[in-house]
């Protein structure tokens, strides 16, 4: 979420409690005769949060730090008036022609009229319910057009309300077809449920608007059903929109129990049903796949991937966003890097550059753990390296009021802090846990954990089983949510050569307690500082798993103490866009 700096303005003036007033950022799209004021504003002794019902424009901050609230602020919604007409002849036959059954109409719809763009059409209601109260109402119109409109605003899945804790959860791209699955005579046990909004067009790769990241709230809501199931089954249209909605919800709610239905030649559930009835849909759902996490799997499970490596090559991961580093590794989604270095050599501040650097081309997000960094310093210090101008008041110019107001609003953005000084965690479980739900409620990409010697660890088990059991944890979350983790570890050993007594770059071998640090990195990259600082730092990779995300080598880099930004040495290889003022809208 971000803080729109004009609402900022009308908040600051308010007094505690719940606000109704007119939105800067969708007033002048609006008719100049409403009086409606569609933002809600709260203000308590913790902070403000803003929703605007009209442009969905929403964020909030924290007195203290400014730090975006992760729970949205509760919608104040009008009561919903079901009619008491006869049911609409029209509506009822598009339903009936899509072979729904009876009952089920009866249950989830509503058949009426309703008005899209001042034409009053046939249409279906489909109900939103909280057990026996309709909360919201999606309307449909019952012709050829497909207009769709909300009567309050739809946020939650379609269904939820029926969800019995513990069952098995089908999820589908659309009411529709979630009334085609409920006519089936399906498994007991078994919740259909619909997502409110429909597919994204581009989900996949992160590439779209982070400030839209709200379309995905439906599945933080449902987070205590969603842990409660025992088995997951997605159904989401057979399109690329479809794809991309699957690959993301996915990644939000982790593979280890989730299940996908192919309806082979047809585009979604009601399709099927209606060409070949539940026979059909009862069928493939007893053909449900289970994701491949682990075990055999013959070629035909990897069709997609070998098409794409056969049309594309050798997969890449994400540019670092400098040059030369780049030509040694890459940030391939789905895998971990250990980063190490002596003290004080600059490893925090490279991964926060190329966590920037993701964020700034690809839109990714970034969950920190950081035990040695306040949020407030750590947001500081990300301003000043995106605007490439001190945060602090020094002996050059710092940035302005306004430069301030704008990156913090990018990094709100883009960034997630745990706080440790708020009881933050402080055991890899509970760390990839609070990542999780940063995953499912923000979609982070990203995990920063700084540094491994503040976790606590099990005082029963030998320090090599406890960092080799915590390694392997945290790359079976890296594949689950289909992310990156940047797990940052002091070494013990620094070693000096014999001859020049100088100290030796330090690798994976030298990181405390166990070799599981070389041996389960996916990449390895130490962040070296010459000790007389006479030469500039360099980066050194000492390992890559795969040839196709790097290679063994190293680079050197400039790193300015004013801006603490890295960037390539030489600035004809730096072809790095730092113009960030575009993205600041």
């Amino acid at each position: 979420m971000q803080i729109a700096p004009d609402i900022q303005r009308v908040a600051q003036n308010l007094s505690y409690g719940q606000h109704k007033q007119e939105c800067p950022e969708c007033q002048g799209t609006r008719s100049k005769n409403t009086k409606d004021k569609p933002l809600s504003i709260n203000v308590d002794s913790k902070g403000v949060q803003y929703h605007c019902h009209h442009c969905d424009t929403e964020g909030g901050w924290m007195h203290d730090n400014r730090l975006p609230r992760m729970e949205p602020m509760p919608r104040t919604q009008k009561p919903i008036t079901i009619p008491n007409e006869t049911k609409n002849t029209s509506a009822y036959n598009y339903l009936k022609g899509r072979k729904i059954a009876e009952e089920v109409i009866e249950e989830h719809t509503i058949l009426g009229t309703y008005r899209f763009n001042g034409k009053v059409v046939p249409a279906v209601g489909f109900k939103y319910k909280d057990g026996d109260t309709v909360n919201s109402v999606k309307w449909r119109s019952a012709d050829d057009d497909k207009r769709f409109s909300q009567e309050n605003v739809c946020e939650d899945f379609f269904n939820l309300d029926s969800y019995v804790n513990g069952n098995d959860v089908l999820i589908c791209e659309g009411e529709v077809d979630a009334l085609a699955w409920m006519s089936c005579e399906l498994p007991e046990g078994l919740t259909v449920l619909s997502i409110p909004n429909g597919a994204p067009a581009k989900v996949k790769d992160g590439s779209f608007d982070p400030k839209h990241d709200n379309k995905f709230r439906y599945i933080w809501r449902a987070k205590k059903q969603l842990e409660s199931a025992k088995r997951i089954i997605l159904n989401t249209d057979a399109d690329t929109a479809g794809k991309a909605l699957e690959d993301e919800i996915i990644r939000r709610i982790g593979r280890s129990k989730v299940w996908t239905i192919d309806l082979s030649g047809y585009k979604d559930a009601s399709e099927a049903l209606s060409e070949r009835g539940t026979d059909y849909l009862e069928g493939q759902l007893e053909y449900a796949e289970m994701l491949p996490t682990v075990g055999l799997h013959d070629a035909s499970v990897y069709q997609d991937a070998i098409q794409n490596l056969y049309e594309n090559g050798e997969m890449r991961g994400a540019s670092t966003g400098i040059p030369s580093l780049d030509k040694l590794m890459q940030v391939p989604l789905g895998m971990l890097t250990v980063v190490t270095g002596v003290p004080s050599s600059g490893k925090s501040d490279l991964i926060d550059q190329v966590c920037l650097n993701l964020a700034k081309e690809k839109g990714w997000k970034t969950v920190y753990c950081s035990f040695e960094k306040p949020p407030e310093l750590h947001i500081a210090q990300l301003s000043q390296k995106l605007i490439d101008k001190p945060f602090f008041t020094g002996p050059t110019s710092r940035m302005s009021e306004e430069e301030k107001d704008h990156s913090v609003n990018w990094v709100n953005d883009h960034f997630i802090f745990m706080d440790h000084r708020r009881e933050g965690p402080n055991t890899i479980d509970k760390i990839l846990e609070v990542a999780s739900a940063a995953v499912m409620r923000m979609g982070c990409r990203c995990l920063v954990i700084d540094p491994y010697n503040y976790l606590e660890l099990d005082q029963t088990n030998r320090e090599t089983d406890n960092i080799s059991s915590m390694l392997t944890k945290v790359q079976q979350w890296a594949k689950s949510h289909e992310a990156h983790v940047f797990f940052i570890a002091h070494p013990t050993k620094i070693h000096q050569d014999r001859r020049s007594k100088s100290k030796v770059v330090v690798t994976g071998h030298d990181i405390a307690g166990s070799f599981a640090w070389f041996a389960k990195a996916d990449i390895g990259l130490t962040v070296w500082r010459h000790p007389t600082d006479e030469e500039p730092p360099e980066a050194h990779v000492w390992k890559v798993r795969w040839n196709w995300i790097g290679k063994h080598g190293h680079t050197s880099l400039h790193f300015d103490k004013t801006t603490t930004r890295w960037q390539d040495l030489s600035p004809e290889l730096d072809d790095y866009d730092w113009d960030v003022f575009s993205t600041l809208d």
